[in-house]
C-alpha cells in the first residue's frame, strides 16, 4: 500500500497536479506543532543556527519534481539568507547515493541525510517533494509543495514569525 501511495504521489507531482492539500493526504505534518528532535548528518555546510526562519525541503535524487525545485530553492536561499532565512535539504537516501548527486548539481543551501531519528518518519512524510517552514523556536508555520513557495509567503512568515 505504501508503494502505491508513493507511485500516486509521484504521478501527480510529475504532472504538476500535486497541490499541498492533495499531498497533505499522504503527509502527517501539522501546522502549529513542534519540529521533532532529529539527528541530521550534514553533507555540506551546517545551517545557520541563528536563523529566524528555516525552510526544510524533503527530497530525493530520483524525484524529478524535487530536482526541478532546486533552482527555486537556490534563489530563495540567496535572496533571503541575509534576512535570517535558512534552507535545508533533507533526504532519506544514503550518503553513497547523495554525495555524487551533490557534487554534480549546483545547490547553495545545506543538505543532510537522516539519522536514526528520522524527520521523514516522525513527521509522516511519504510524498515528495514536500517542504515546511519552521521558526527559530521549532514551531511549524507552513507545509506544502516547494513549487507553492512565493517571496510573499517568506516575507509574511518573517513578519509574523509564528509568535
Amino acid at each position: 500500500m505504501k508503494t502505491l501511495l508513493v507511485i500516486i504521489a509521484l504521478f501527480f507531482g510529475t504532472c504538476n497536479l500535486a497541490e499541498a492539500g492533495f499531498v497533505d493526504m499522504f503527509n502527517g505534518v501539522k501546522v502549529g506543532s513542534q519540529l521533532p528532535e532529529n539527528d541530521l548528518k550534514y553533507l555540506t555546510k551546517a545551517p545557520n543556527k541563528n536563523a529566524r526562519l528555516i525552510l526544510i525541503d524533503f527530497w530525493a535524487t530520483w524525484c524529478v519534481p524535487c530536482r526541478e525545485s532546486i533552482p527555486k530553492l537556490n534563489a530563495l536561499y540567496t535572496k533571503f539568507a541575509s534576512e535570517g532565512v535558512e534552507v535545508i535539504g533533507v533526504t532519506k537516501e544514503s550518503e553513497e547515493v547523495v554525495r555524487p548527486f551533490l557534487e554534480k548539481t549546483p545547490i547553495l543551501y545545506p543538505h543532510a541525510i537522516e539519522g536514526a531519528r528520522s524527520l521523514h518518519e516522525t513527521l509522516g512524510i511519504k510524498a515528495l517533494p514536500y517542504a515546511i517552514f519552521v521558526n527559530q523556536n521549532g514551531k511549524i508555520l507552513w507545509r506544502g509543495q516547494p513549487s507553492e513557495i512565493k517571496e510573499s509567503l517568506v516575507l509574511s512568515l518573517l513578519t509574523k514569525n509564528g509568535d
